[in-house]
């Protein structure tokens, strides 16, 4: 472990496996759909494939001549959010230091953070509902689904679009972002937005993360301190898994 220090003027997070931990109701969700088409996962790595990325783009992808059209796809990839949210919703909990660090992160003066998640609107928001809320993780107000965007992790559209509204509610150029996500889809978009990312080891492992871009790997939140907020610039200080290599 070392200690890093980063200077930004704003952060953006992914959601599950960043904030929330949804592993276990995620993978339970994806059995109940390979034990239909277990033909989709031959290679037995099906699950890592599909993590960070929409739903409704996995659908493309792999299952679109299961759909009559496009609006049974979208439907589809509501349902199984569903699953996750409210049928195996009990499985999952705030990721470790994510209550402390939103409490800090409220306290900043215009709030210079958001949300920018491959989940549609009825997980991400049932997250906060049936999970966040009570561990004192507040929702930032730029909040950004799977609906918002017209493409999909691993293109950074989303996380553009987030820098883009701070800095516009903010009223000030956003230079400096980091962008904090536990999966490749959404390490790749972070680091195509121009962001500086760091990973959060609760789906991959450090190395794993570290060989698909990511600048700095963490274990959980906990490992993020808010330093200062001064003209305009947020310090940060991260205890970072070291590297191997």
């Amino acid at each position: 472990m070392s200690s890093q220090l980063l200077r930004v003027n704003a952060l953006e997070f992914d959601l599950d496996g960043t904030i929330v931990d949804s592993t276990e109701a995620i993978e339970k969700s994806w059995a109940d759909l390979l034990a239909t088409y277990p033909h989709l996962n031959e290679d037995g790595d099906f699950f890592h494939k599909a993590h960070g990325v929409r739903v409704s783009d996995v659908f493309r992808k792999y299952l679109s001549d299961k759909f009559e059209n496009e609006q049974a796809l979208i439907d589809g990839a509501y349902d199984f959010d569903r699953l996750v949210s409210v049928t195996y919703g009990k499985l999952n909990y705030p990721i470790k230091g994510a209550g402390d660090l939103f409490k800090e992160l409220h306290k900043l003066p215009g709030k210079p953070f958001c949300i920018v998640t491959s989940g549609s609107s009825v997980l991400a928001h049932g997250h906060f509902q049936n999970v966040l809320h009570e561990a004192g993780v507040e929702k930032p107000d730029i909040f950004i689904v799977a609906e918002d965007v017209s493409v999909g992790k691993p293109d950074p559209e989303g996380y553009k679009r987030g820098a883009r509204l701070l800095s516009e509610r903010l009223g000030y150029p956003i230079e400096k972002v980091v962008v904090f996500e536990d999966a490749p889809a959404g390490i790749k978009a972070g680091l195509a937005s121009g962001a500086t990312v760091v990973g959060i080891a609760s789906t991959f492992d450090a190395e794993k993360l570290y060989e698909n871009g990511a600048n700095y790997v963490i274990q959980d939140l906990s490992k993020v301190k808010v330093k200062s907020f001064k003209d305009r610039v947020i310090e940060l200080e991260l205890e970072v898994i070291d590297r191997k290599n």
